[in-house]
């Protein structure tokens, strides 16, 4: 191994370290700042949260949804093509965990509105 990639590779890791420590301390942020979150990040993170969640529950007409997904599998299997259909079957599973993590989104952004936003 070339010693300026083994250079690299330690202040690339002394960097990550240095990242880390300094991710402990809290982070404080100015009342304006708050205000400008809570007027208009919150209300798109919620919309953009709210919009998927309806999307990946939506209807068999609707694209990329998880009946959308089953349906286009069980036509797959119907039609003889398995290697499509295991490869939607992997992406139905993704779905739940894309809604598990969309849960935990609008969780924690209810938190921070909650905390910082007042009764907004």
């Amino acid at each position: 191994m070339n010693i300026s990639r083994i250079g690299g590779l330690v202040a690339g890791m002394l960097m990550l370290g240095a990242g880390t420590a300094s991710a402990q301390e809290p982070i404080t942020i100015s009342p304006e700042k708050v205000e400008k979150i809570c007027s208009q990040r919150v209300p798109r993170v919620e919309a953009k949260v709210k919009a998927l969640t309806d999307r990946i529950n939506g209807t068999a007409e609707t694209l990329g949804s998880k009946k959308w997904i089953e349906q286009k599998a069980a036509d797959a299997r119907k039609n003889g093509n398995t290697a499509r259909a295991d490869v939607l079957d992997a992406r139905l599973k993704l779905r739940d965990a894309q809604l598990a993590k969309l849960a935990k989104s609008a969780e924690r952004v209810g938190k921070f509105k909650t905390e910082h936003c007042g009764s907004k």
